[in-house]
């Protein structure tokens, strides 16, 4: 007689049933984010300790199940009380960290990724999903099974999708809510480790399902989930702030050094402050060509950066490579506070440091002359040169004090002629290019290599006045396109390129005359005409562009009052296709 054969009847043998599902070999996914229970039995660890411990709560390390190449962490909630009403998703819940001994840290708080799988459909496609799924220490549903089912104690897992490295290793548990501070338990590493040898697999040498065999899609479900009273992980926004938070801490630790500050951080006193505070230098240089701080912050106009360097004894007048002062900067950027701390420190006001400029002059030809017009020695501004400015600010102002739209743009002004005139230039007929909004270009504004073949034309009033051909592209500024116009006449086009730098070319009588690039940091050697259409000049109130522009307007010998309306701002244009000779 059989061991059970008194316990049991007879019974035919089964009949074979169609398969419900089949284990397959395994994928590059298994165990990355769940324990690979199908497939092994994990041993069991048992470490006890008290992880943490608060007025009513006791969080218990009890152990672990070590499967080949990962873990799982085993914990248990006493409560000596229980309340009504529940504290469930608060970032002050509990939270599970482990330190590994490389300096890593992985977390019940370390967010989710997303994760993408194929599954057959049921008229037997392929299909692909995705979902969201948590990383680093992975809480697991632990189901309603009895076991787990208490008023006073509560089982957490959380699953280690690989084994810490060998070393010292802590396990960290910290619950506010509750009242556990943070908490540091040792993890026998090494233990785990040894473990994995002794692990079983249920099933090697797995072999891919027979094409054959029916495939079917099998869903189950379990209620239940990880405790509520884990802390959640921040939301996307809510890391993104809280990593912007730190970046801002840090930003003003104390530092011995100038090294990573951008341009836009000197305008930051308290930045700058705390670099001082820390013992960075205050006089050397620490920036292109010899630039010191002075000078830095000065080019941005922080007036509160100034005097805090001031106040700690550097040069007002340190020079950098190209022999500019701070007060140089300073002008340039139009901050008046800086300037009065300079002069007030005993800046050198008059002295030329490019061809005839000096800051003193060039504060001259701006709202800020009153600072420096009284001053000991000080000059006057000769006539000619103040009617240059005047004329150029004319034409500045021709510009308006909206913003431009110039990234991107081609634009070409031509003196004396009329729309008629620089349409059949450019090898069409004017009768054929009537006055049209964008939108009803003869092409299709979104086709960037259909709209290269076109370009708008559109008469400037002005005294001498003219026309403006324009695009969004580089044609207006060809060599072929200016000879074209220019015959008789003279025609200047520019290009303001969006990966970086503005170019001009001037044609006269047909030929290329002069090539620019323009608004560059002005030297001595350069054209009056930098200096005068304020090419220097880093903080003023018009326009981006307007300054480039109205240079270009003076260098074809237009003298325009309304400029915008050549930019094509809300009105219509002439809209023509250049001949292929024209086109590049």
């Amino acid at each position: 007689m059989g061991f059970f054969d008194d316990l049991v009847l007879p019974e035919e043998p089964a009949t074979e049933r169609p398969v419900l599902a089949r284990l397959t070999a395994p994928t590059e996914d298994d165990a990355r984010y769940a324990p690979p229970v199908d497939r092994f039995a994990p041993v069991r660890l048992s470490q006890l300790a008290v992880a943490g411990a608060g007025p009513d709560t006791r969080v218990l390390l009890t152990g672990w199940s070590v499967w080949p190449r990962s873990a799982t962490l085993h914990l248990a909630v006493f409560r000596g009380i229980r309340r009504q009403g529940t504290l469930a998703n608060r970032q002050s819940g509990l939270r599970v960290g482990l330190r590994f001994s490389d300096g890593r840290r992985v977390t019940s708080l370390d967010g989710t990724v997303p994760r993408h799988f194929r599954f057959t459909g049921p008229g037997g496609e392929e299909r692909e999903a995705a979902t969201t799924q948590a990383v680093g220490l992975i809480p697991l549903d632990p189901g309603m099974h009895h076991s787990h089912r208490s008023l006073f104690k509560t089982d957490v897992d959380l699953y280690l999708a690989e084994l810490p490295p060998l070393g010292d290793a802590q396990l960290v548990v910290e619950w506010p809510d509750e009242g556990i501070a943070e908490t540091h338990t040792p993890v026998e590493v090494a233990a785990l480790h040894a473990a994995t040898s002794r692990t079983i697999e249920v099933w090697p040498g797995l072999e891919p399902p027979e094409p054959t065999e029916e495939s079917r899609s099998i869903a189950t479900m379990e209620l239940g989930g990880p405790p509520s009273f884990l802390a959640p992980p921040l939301t996307p926004g809510r890391l993104r702030k809280r990593r912007r938070e730190e970046e801002a801490r840090q930003r003003y630790v104390p530092r011995a050094d100038w090294q990573r500050m951008s341009p836009q951080d000197w305008a930051d006193a308290a930045l700058v402050r705390a670099r001082l505070d820390g013992g960075a230098p205050p006089g050397d240089p620490v920036g292109w060509r010899g630039t010191a701080p002075l000078h830095l912050v000065a080019e941005q106009g922080a007036e509160e950066a100034v005097r805090e360097l001031l106040s700690r004894g550097v040069a007002v007048d340190v020079r950098n490579e190209d022999g500019h002062t701070p007060l140089w900067f300073a002008a340039q950027s139009m901050d008046e506070g800086s300037v009065r701390a300079l002069i007030d420190a005993g800046a050198d006001v008059w002295t030329p440091q490019s061809g005839p400029w000096s800051p003193g002059r060039l504060l001259l030809t701006t709202s800020l002359a009153p600072l420096v017009a009284g001053l000991p020695n000080a000059e006057e501004l000769p006539a000619g040169e103040a009617a240059a400015f005047r004329a150029a600010d004319a034409l500045i102002a021709a510009f308006g004090t909206e913003p431009l739209w110039t990234d991107g743009l081609g634009i070409a002004f031509v003196q004396g002629l009329s729309e008629d005139e620089v349409i059949r230039r450019l090898g069409a007929d004017p009768a054929r290019c009537p006055r049209v909004d964008i939108e009803d270009a003869p092409f299709d504004p979104a086709d960037y290599e259909e709209s290269l073949r076109y370009v708008s034309v559109r008469g400037v009033d002005g005294s001498p006045g003219g026309c403006a051909v324009t695009q969004d592209g580089y044609l207006p500024h060809d060599n072929e396109l200016l000879r074209a116009i220019s015959a008789g006449t003279a025609a200047y086009g520019v290009y303001f390129n969006p990966d970086g730098g503005t170019f001009g070319t001037l044609a006269r009588d047909g030929e290329i005359v002069a090539r620019d690039e323009i608004g560059l940091w002005q030297h001595k050697s350069d054209p009056s005409a930098y200096w005068h259409f304020r090419f220097w000049q880093r903080g003023h109130a018009f326009p981006h562009g307007a300054d480039i522009l109205a240079y270009c307007c003076a260098a074809a010998g237009l003298k325009i009052t309304d400029g915008r309306a050549a930019l094509g701002l809300g009105t219509p244009h002439r809209w023509l296709e250049l001949p292929s000779r024209l086109r590049r």
